[in-house]
């Protein structure tokens, strides 16, 4: 830690223990990517290789076949690789020289089946990946919150303005620099003491530290049903390097790090007691640990980006949790949550080496 008068700069490290996945929004179709099957393609293992558009468009101009390449994308073909070697007379090597990059296919996708449609991860101007400090100081958030209102042992009365929600100012919004006619510190995000922690974007991670993931949902008796799905996600076991700053002028030490990590186990423990515990382990599930854990970026569930549970307690944080998910998955079901005790019924598990893990765990260390 460097202290510089009223700063606090930490060290911020996160390590993958499962695919990690934040989006950008973006996607890339059958015909957007290059499959390469070991069994064709002469590689160790299955892997994806993403176009540079600035590379590749030059290489089919210069060789004649932009009409070719028009009617494959037009046609039902939907191999990039076959086409490009079969119709184009590329090899793997030229197809490396107008790549952008090149990321591990795992077991997400295979030349039996279909090819999916890739999520795409954020990535910056220069094309790499890297985690945005706003997604981990969102998930910090939840967890202050979830922290802060544990600390109370109260149950809460469902909010009367169901427009507004949970009133997550009246814990955040602490800061008096803008007040309201009484004199108190309004309810405004003027006042959300939580401008003093900021959090910088992730180094930039490895392309060789990413990877693809599927999506598998596992039911309270441990059943497993695969979503037609695949994610752009970062490794298990890959190291997430951030710069935490606590502005101690602003916070006044309401958010130290020692209370930061406090909050994170606090968490940890209510959402293994509260919703963890209401599952049965699927078959293949990796050993994982959720102790002083963060749930980050998508697929980390409901439970884990909402204050439902631990400000209305388990019996009305369930009604609420059906009512908000039905309204907005109607077609799934979930009056039929009620019967399990817990809602959503499923947890989030992206496969990885045959076996499987819950997305977004991330183990934090803060120095």
């Amino acid at each position: 830690m460097i202290r510089e008068e009223h700063l606090e700069v930490y060290d911020l490290t996160l390590t993958a223990k499962a695919p990690v996945f934040v989006g950008s929004g973006k996607s890339y179709v059958k015909k957007e990517y290059v499959f390469l099957d070991p069994r064709y393609a002469r590689v160790p293992d299955a892997q994806v290789v993403l176009m540079d558009e600035a590379k590749f468009f030059p290489m089919l101009l210069e060789r004649g076949l932009v009409d070719k390449y028009e009617r494959f994308m037009l046609g039902t073909q939907p191999d990039l690789y076959r086409f490009l070697t079969a119709e184009c007379g590329f090899r793997l090597g030229d197809i490396s020289a107008a790549s952008r990059c090149v990321i591990s296919a795992a077991d997400a996708l295979d030349g039996e089946h279909s090819l999916k449609e890739i999520h795409a991860f954020v990535r910056n101007g220069s094309g790499r990946a890297y985690v945005p400090g706003s997604s981990v100081k969102g998930a910090l958030r939840t967890v202050i919150l979830t922290d802060m209102i544990l600390r109370e042992n109260a149950v809460h009365a469902v909010p009367q303005d169901k427009r507004r929600g949970i009133p997550e100012g009246e814990y955040l919004n602490t800061l008096a620099l803008k007040r309201d006619r009484e004199g108190r510190a309004a309810d405004d995000a003027v006042n959300c003491f939580l401008r003093g922690v900021s959090i910088s974007d992730s180094a930039p991670v490895d392309d060789g530290c990413m990877m693809l993931a599927g999506k598998i949902d596992a039911g309270i008796d441990g059943k497993t049903h695969k979503i037609n799905l695949c994610r752009e996600c970062i490794r298990p076991g890959t190291k997430l390097h951030f710069k935490l700053t606590l502005d101690q002028s602003v916070l006044k030490g309401c958010a130290t790090a020692q209370r930061l990590t406090a909050a994170i186990q606090a968490f940890d423990r209510f959402y293994a007691d509260t919703y963890l515990s209401r599952f049965t382990n699927p078959s293949g599930m990796a050993r994982v640990s959720y102790d002083n854990a963060l749930l980050l970026g998508g697929g980390a569930g409901f439970f884990s980006k909402t204050l439902t549970y631990p400000y209305l307690g388990q019996h009305a944080g369930l009604a609420a949790s059906i009512n908000v998910l039905d309204r907005a998955f109607s077609r799934h079901r979930h009056q039929d949550d009620a019967g399990g005790g817990i809602s959503p019924r499923t947890v989030k598990y992206a496969s990885c080496g045959g076996r499987l893990y819950p997305y977004g765990l991330c183990e934090v260390n803060i120095t």
